[in-house]
């Protein structure tokens, strides 16, 4: 092919993930292939002169994931290694909207998370692609392919325990293969979840700070994977594995935790203390206090970051999620460190103030979008334990399902978590948010 033709054209990789392919001449890699240290080719058949025939069928809306989606997905058996069957999968999967709109925050988010698992699929494949199929079987909802979710589950949590992580380009391969096992454990295994989250982020962690802040697009799940962990290292009262560090980047939203990003180093540092006061001798207490007033201070000066336009930008639901989020993450910090100065059942007013903000704010945010609220598990669960009155705690625990989301499955761990609690509580005992490891029994 011609130098000329080559220098206007996006080479393969560029071209299937529909990104802008930069290269400084035409005999060069581009840069996206020079960063990733993948070859660079340009073997796709050139486009015939001329306009395209207009075909009878109907034009697709552009808003439609069809209209916006590289073409290779019709030859993903062709090239990616994949079957037909696995192929058609992950393509239903990557088409749905609803399969989509089940983990990310809203519409606006959709065509992004599409192109990350597009692009992973497309460069990563061996690693990945068991992992897309236990995904795409297990929400698809086809009982059909229950056998194919747990063999492909199996297959790609070998990988991931298995998996070497030499440079950036391992840590997003690892990323997006931990959160897809996350996916999958949300519908069907929900006690895996924590385990499948501290092992990913412990692969992660070594070259965490290598990552490049200016590419979130690599470490685009790491938000989902630390708020998993967050809930169960609060409960058995373990810091978490790493401190997220948030993009900088202008403009920048998290596709799962919204504006909350910044909150997410300041509640591994809640856990922390958390852990310090459960090891604490009395005379290690004043210092412990005094870290955790300032803490508090912390939360309560922090303010989310919204950039100009921010509110042309997405859409009245997903802006209503993203400002219920910074209100039920606040609240739900205010409430842990509640409970570390004061055991339940002790000063119990506050508390239950807290607990109605944050129940209140979910519901009546759900009410309004008619979706869960994404990455508040362990808010729900903290405000729960608050609830005395029977009445209260038939009315909100049932409510799990429409306020936090995900499966069934999940939903039935946390409501057997808030009912150990209420159990110990109920039986008396000096119960602090340091000590709920008595209280809690172990679930699945």
């Amino acid at each position: 092919m011609p130098t000329s033709v080559l220098s206007k054209r996006s080479c393969d990789r560029c071209h299937a993930i529909k990104e802008r392919c930069r290269r400084p001449r035409a005999t060069e890699s581009c840069e996206r292939c020079s960063r990733l240290g993948h070859v660079c080719r340009n073997q796709r058949p050139a486009k015939k002169p001329g306009r395209r025939p207009q075909l009878q069928s109907p034009t697709p809306r552009s808003d439609s994931p069809s209209a916006t989606m590289p073409l290779e997905l019709d030859t993903w058996s062709e090239w990616q290694g994949f079957s037909s069957d696995e192929s058609g999968l992950v393509r239903q999967m990557v088409l749905s909207e609803d399969c989509l709109a089940s983990f990310t925050i809203g519409p606006s988010f959709a065509d992004p998370q599409r192109r990350v698992i597009v692009s992973s699929c497309f460069t990563s494949a061996p690693i990945v692609k068991d992992s897309m199929v236990a995904v795409a079987a297990s929400w698809l909802g086809d009982s059909r392919h229950i056998a194919t979710t747990y063999c492909r589950a199996s297959s790609a949590m070998s990988i991931l325990r298995s998996l070497e992580i030499r440079d950036t380009n391992d840590v997003a391969d690892c990323l997006v293969l931990g959160a897809m096992l996350l996916t999958f454990a949300f519908k069907l295994r929900p006690g895996d979840a924590f385990p499948i989250a501290r092992r990913t982020l412990s692969l992660v962690k070594p070259r965490y700070d290598t990552l490049q802040q200016d590419d979130p697009e690599r470490q685009v799940f790491l938000s989902c994977l630390v708020t998993t962990e967050l809930l169960d290292c609060f409960l058995q009262c373990q810091v978490p594995t790493l401190r997220f560090r948030p993009i900088s980047l202008p403009g920048h939203v998290d596709r799962f935790v919204g504006l909350c990003t910044h909150l997410l180093p300041l509640l591994y540092d809640l856990c922390e203390v958390n852990q310090a006061f459960s090891h604490a001798e009395h005379d290690d207490m004043e210092g412990i206090y005094a870290t955790l007033d300032h803490l508090e201070r912390k939360f309560a000066d922090w303010q989310p970051e919204m950039e100009p336009g921010f509110l042309t930008s997405f859409t009245g639901g997903e802006i209503a999620h993203m400002l219920c989020q910074v209100q039920v993450f606040r609240q739900m910090a205010f409430l842990i460190i509640h409970r570390m100065r004061y055991p339940f059942n002790v000063n119990d007013g506050p508390a239950q103030v807290m607990s109605r903000t944050i129940l209140d704010n979910l519901q009546l945010t759900q009410a309004m979008t008619q979706k869960a609220v994404r990455c508040v598990g362990l808010a729900f669960v903290v405000a729960c334990f608050e609830l005395q009155d029977p009445a209260a705690r038939e009315h909100w625990l049932p409510k799990c399902n429409t306020l936090v989301g995900y499966s069934v499955d999940h939903r039935k761990r946390l409501e057997n978590i808030v009912k150990s609690l209420w159990t110990a509580r109920d039986g008396g005992g000096c119960i602090y948010s340091f000590n709920l490891t008595q209280a809690i029994r172990p679930t699945s």
